[in-house]
């Protein structure tokens, strides 16, 4: 990272290198300088450098020719391989993303992208091969960012395999950490305060294994993995911060450490990786089982209800006292509503959400059918689904509500009509029964069973507020709050 390097002896035209004016015929990733003596021949030799990146150390060695490029050889073919194989892993782990749309693949890819050209920076063969000295003048604006690059891609990896969002507080803080980070680079940058750029890094570093040893502790199997590859970045970016500073030269004997460091990265997060593809698939099949297992109980549910209508109905058949017929048939109409949800997630192989309209309507056409009130216009407005928990304590609702107003509302009423509504705001739903019909007189727990089981179920099921208005026909309103998880989901 010699950014400037000027060689010369007295009497002799100056040769200039360096990162940011090597020559073109230069082969080497290193500036050299060729010396000829002759026997016995003394010669002073003068040499001027500067770096604009980093601190300045300057190594001299003096090599015969052949000798120098036959391990300038060795060493270049051993970065070719060693890059070579980088760019394989990434394009290789690009494939697997798209395939599995994995983010945690994405971030594995976008931080070996980044060390790997940083490396190339590093080690001289971006000088050599792939950019002209006015490039890297232009990039060196920026290697304070490429630098900060890979910490960067290294903790989105990290929060995606250790999925930290289960601990809200650390993904905040490490959130914030990243953000800060290149504002404090640019910061030091316009300050031209290099020697305090490692600090923000060195602070998310520390923050990484804080977060990877208490997801450990946690029981998060991944982390063993993310620990041992922090472990060997920090020693391959240790290494080189001591050689560039000049305190210790560990490259003199380890000259490919680096190398092997990230080479074994690759592997380690690789196994991180495997292990959370092989857990999220365990999970799948888990909840697939479970799945399966709550649609054969749907369906046997279902089929109980059906047979309980059944008996219902040869049971109305056998009497004759009207009053008995209308119970029955209330209690008919309660089983139906619950045995629609069920048919409901059956069809659509879903435990979860319901297709909430879709289900108020199946209730509605079911009441109109029982009553043969076909003259009755019944509106509903729904544009949101709910979790399939609550939604039957909402059709038993319209249930009740609507066969009320199918018997009672309509005796003096010509065009009738009854609007449903459920409605979103903020982190509240609002269930609203509207009838244009006479209304009723008296309060409203003392008038029928019915509004007995709107008020239990509003209240104690959901939770929530009952409002009921009887003046220009009945409107009921029912109003609760979003449970937590689904507050989450939102």
């Amino acid at each position: 990272l010699t950014t400037h390097v000027s060689f010369f002896a007295e009497g002799q035209e100056e040769q200039q290198d360096g990162l940011f004016q090597c020559t073109a015929n230069r082969s080497s990733l290193n500036p050299t300088f060729a010396i000829t003596l002759q026997p016995y021949q003394s010669q002073t030799f003068y040499m001027k450098s500067s770096s604009k990146i980093t601190t300045l150390i300057i190594k001299l060695n003096l090599w015969e020719m052949q000798a120098f490029y036959e391990q300038e050889i060795t060493k270049q073919v051993i970065l070719a391989l060693f890059f070579g194989a980088m760019l394989i892993t990434i394009l290789y782990n690009l494939t697997v993303f798209f395939a599995t749309k994995e983010l945690s693949y994405l971030y594995y890819i976008l931080f070996f992208a980044s060390v790997t050209f940083h490396h190339i920076l590093y080690t001289g063969v971006g000088t050599l091969y792939l950019f002209s000295p006015q490039t890297m003048v232009q990039m060196s604006t920026y290697f304070s960012l490429i630098v900060a690059m890979p910490a960067i891609f290294l903790a989105l990896f990290t929060q995606s395999i250790l999925q930290l969002k289960q601990y809200p507080k650390l993904n905040i803080l490490l959130y914030s950490l990243l953000f800060l980070y290149p504002v404090v680079i640019l910061l030091i940058q316009s300050m031209g305060a290099y020697r305090y750029r490692n600090l923000f890094f060195t602070v998310i570093l520390l923050y990484l294994f804080f977060v990877t040893f208490y997801a450990f502790i946690k029981g998060n199997k991944q982390a063993r993995f993310i620990i041992f590859g922090l472990l060997l970045f920090v020693s391959s970016g240790v290494s080189m911060y001591l050689s560039s500073t000049g305190v210790y030269n560990v490259f003199e004997q380890y000259p490919y450490l680096t190398e092997l460091c990230f080479a074994l990265e690759t592997v380690v997060f690789s196994f991180a990786l495997t292990s959370k593809i092989n857990m999220l698939n365990h999970e799948q099949h888990l909840s697939q089982r479970r799945a399966f297992l709550l649609r054969e109980l749907n369906h046997r549910f279902k089929n109980s209800m059906q047979i309980i209508v059944s008996f219902l109905m040869m049971q109305k058949s056998t009497v004759d006292d009207q009053h008995t017929q209308e119970i029955l048939n209330s209690l008919e109409n309660r089983i139906i509503a619950t045995t629609h949800l069920y048919s409901l997630l059956q069809m659509e192989n879903n435990t979860l959400v319901v297709d909430t309209k879709r289900y108020f309507a199946l209730i509605t056409n079911n009441l109109q059918e029982s009553f043969d009130q076909h003259n009755v216009e019944i509106e509903i407005e729904c544009d949101i689904n709910l979790d399939s928990e609550y939604v039957v304590y909402c059709g038993l609702i319209i249930n009740e509500a609507v066969t009320n107003a199918l018997k009672y509302a309509f005796e003096t009423t010509d065009e009738a009509r009854i609007d449903i509504s459920l409605t979103e705001q903020a982190n509240q739903y609002a269930l609203t029964i509207r009838d244009n019909g006479k209304g009723f007189q008296g309060t409203h727990e003392d008038q029928n069973l019915g509004l007995y089981i709107i008020k239990t179920l509003a209240i104690f099921q959901l939770e929530g507020e009952l409002n009921i208005n009887k003046d220009h026909g009945v409107e009921i309103i029912v109003v609760w709050e979003k449970k937590k998880k689904e507050k989450n989901d939102h």
